[in-house]
């Protein structure tokens, strides 16, 4: 599933909400402080030409009443003029002076400055007019004479108080502006945040997978395209997503057919495998018995030629059936890894002397390069893997040699397999993994191997989960490695070797064996290898004849050796339990099969008994007895 990474929600300095409010404002604001600048600059200059043109009316007016007033000398008349005009025009002070500039009358008292920002002063002379003499002769030497100046202050606490209204009024008009302005901004942004806010949503549960998200908006304009453009989309992505979904239940249930009729074709050829490895393994186990016998009694050399032979082409046909059996083992879990603490350099040492003549056959040097290190894994399922690489790199190379190397890698240790041989193409280096896949041999010569090597190393390495890797050029070679973990060297035990084909101790001769087999070729072939052994045998087709010539002879066998698979329904786990029962001890007891299906191996790992597979090698048949006849006798497990 894709990973939504949640989307941190703007702040107020990023909002939408702030850019619409501050869209909406600036123009606003910037308007309305414009007009009220303009219209209080306006009302303060006009109030101030009306205080400046009262003050001027007031001064010409005194200017013009009162020269007949001085001239006749009429001071009353005078104060009583000033009186009036600073009454009618709200004068600070008036004040009248002769040309000699000699108060004559003044009315308030002027202030010290009047020149400073608190007062506007006017001064107008007095002069008395030609037109208003009476005696024309008087008019040349009278008219237009100075008589005076007249003096008016007119205080501005008006014009300040005006100016303080008009300033609060305009800040007021200002801020109502402002306010009616962020109302609609604030209502604008509000729903256009709660559409888009909305949108958001819905598109963050889309994202989320939640395909039935819808926006729901009814809003008209370019938000309306957007809601509708992502509602279709929500529409479409849905269907698809129903396409997609109904074609993956669709593909699952095909390739479960698939898998189901895979699964049915693997159990098929594993009954077949099983059937067929049994009822091939029978006629050749017997061979193998007669192929025994026969070398032992025969001292012609042209005779000993022709068994030699036979025993290779029987031995042949045993390494298939082996490497079959091995493979049906892994499959049905029949095989457990136990893992442990254990020194490498002592298995190298094996494996150098179990290839090193098969490499000098094919004149091919091989190199096993000394490693100290201690691992962590089950030793004798390296080794099988180790056996194998080594065994699958001399039999592609012609030429040079190979190469076993370790080297470290952090807690693991890489283990690998070098050769100078053909290389695997690219293509085909995964099926080199798969059963009886062998390149550059369409003849299937058989000593070029089985195809089987490295697919048995592919199902240990699983088993084990450890790592295998490949790495090949066409010409140049092959290299193969397994990954295994260090181990604690403090940990490491002491193994005594466990080959059963080494042991060379006699087996005694009063020893008595019951074999127990429902084929008379194999019976023969058994009796025919006993008798060259000098042990004593007796032979039962089934655990009731058995019964009947143990009670003749009336002993116990020494060791019970049964096949597994038998006539009726009793199998060989179920002969040697009885048998056990009836003489009251754990007799020494050996498991002979040639049946590969699952379910039998894991029957038959689970009963713990020694288990020998059909065909097998008289030797191993031999040393094992051996060794079961020096234990001592344990009684039976009631």
């Amino acid at each position: 599933m894709t990973s939504i990474t949640a989307t941190r929600r703007p702040g107020w300095s990023g909002s939408i909400r702030s850019r619409i409010l501050l869209i909406a404002l600036l123009p606003a604001l910037l308007t309305a402080f414009g007009m009220v600048a303009h219209f209080t600059t306006r009302a303060l200059s006009q109030a101030e030409a009306q205080l400046q043109a009262r003050a001027t009316n007031a001064a010409r007016h005194l200017a013009d009443v009162l020269p007949y007033a001085i001239v006749a000398g009429d001071f009353a008349m005078v104060r009583s003029q000033l009186e009036g005009e600073m009454t009618a025009n709200r004068l600070a002070s008036a004040r009248v002076f002769d040309a000699q500039q000699r108060l004559i009358a003044g009315r308030g008292a002027p202030p010290q400055d009047v020149d400073d920002d608190g007062h506007l002063r006017r001064r107008i002379p007095i002069v008395l007019p030609a037109a208003d003499l009476a005696d024309p002769r008087e008019s040349g030497a009278m008219a237009n004479q100075l008589l005076g100046e007249v003096e008016i202050t007119v205080s501005r606490d008006e014009i300040r108080a005006f100016r303080r209204t008009t300033l609060l009024r305009a800040a007021l008009l200002l801020a109502a502006a402002l306010a009616v302005s962020a109302v609609l901004a604030w209502r604008l942004s509000n729903r256009l945040a709660g559409q888009l806010t909305q949108i958001g949503e819905a598109v963050e549960r889309l994202a989320q997978g939640d395909l039935g998200a819808r926006t729901h908006l009814s809003a008209i304009g370019e938000i309306s395209q957007l809601s509708r453009g992502i509602d279709r989309m929500a529409e479409a992505l849905q269907v698809h997503r129903s396409e997609l979904e109904q074609r993956i239940r669709d593909a699952t249930a095909d390739l479960a057919t698939k898998k189901d009729m895979a699964e049915r074709a693997n159990q098929a050829k594993s009954r077949f495998l099983a059937a067929a490895s049994h009822d091939l393994r029978q006629p050749l186990h017997a061979l193998s018995l007669f192929v025994a016998a026969l070398k032992a009694r025969s001292r012609e050399p042209e005779t000993q030629a022709l068994v030699d032979s036979i025993e290779s082409s029987t031995a042949a046909m045993e390494l298939l059936f082996n490497a079959l059996l091995d493979i049906s083992r892994l499959d049905a879990d029949a095989i457990k890894a136990h893992p442990e603490h254990f020194a490498l350099q002592p298995l190298l040492d094996v494996l150098s002397r179990q290839f090193g003549a098969l490499a000098g056959e094919k004149h091919l040097r091989l190199r096993i390069r000394p490693c100290n290190a201690v691992i962590h894994s089950d030793p004798l399922l390296i080794e099988r893997i180790l056996a194998n690489l080594i065994a699958n790199a001399i039999h592609y190379t012609d030429d040079g040699g190979v190469l076993v190397g370790c080297r470290r890698r952090g807690r693991m240790l890489r283990i690998g397999v070098v050769d100078s041989g053909r290389g695997i193409p690219p293509e085909q280096q995964e099926s080199v993994f798969q059963e009886f896949v062998q390149l550059n041999n369409p003849a299937r010569d058989r000593s070029k191997g089985l195809g089987l090597g490295l697919a048995i190393v592919s199902r240990l390495a699983r088993l084990l989960g450890h790592r295998i890797d490949l790495a090949s050029r066409p010409g140049h070679g092959s290299s193969f490695s397994i990954d295994v973990p260090l181990g604690d060297p403090a940990r490491v035990r002491a193994r005594a070797p466990a080959n059963l084909d080494g042991v060379t101790d006699a087996i005694p001769p009063d020893t008595l064996v019951l074999l127990v087999d429902d084929e008379t070729a194999i019976l023969h072939g058994m009796a025919e290898l006993f008798d060259n052994w000098n042990v004593g045998l007796v032979t039962a087709r089934n655990v009731d004849e058995a019964e009947q010539w143990l009670g003749s002879l009336e002993c116990a066998p020494d060791v019970i050796v049964s096949d597994y698979r038998l006539s009726g329904d009793r199998d060989g786990i179920g002969v040697i339990a009885r048998l056990r029962e009836k003489f009251g001890h754990d007799i020494p007891a050996i498991l002979i099969t040639g049946d590969t299906a699952p379910e039998s191996l894991q029957r038959i790992a689970q009963a713990g008994l020694p288990v020998l597979h059909k065909p097998l090698r008289p030797a191993k048949l031999r040393a094992l007895l051996t060794h079961l006849v020096q234990q001592p006798r344990r009684p039976a497990v009631g």
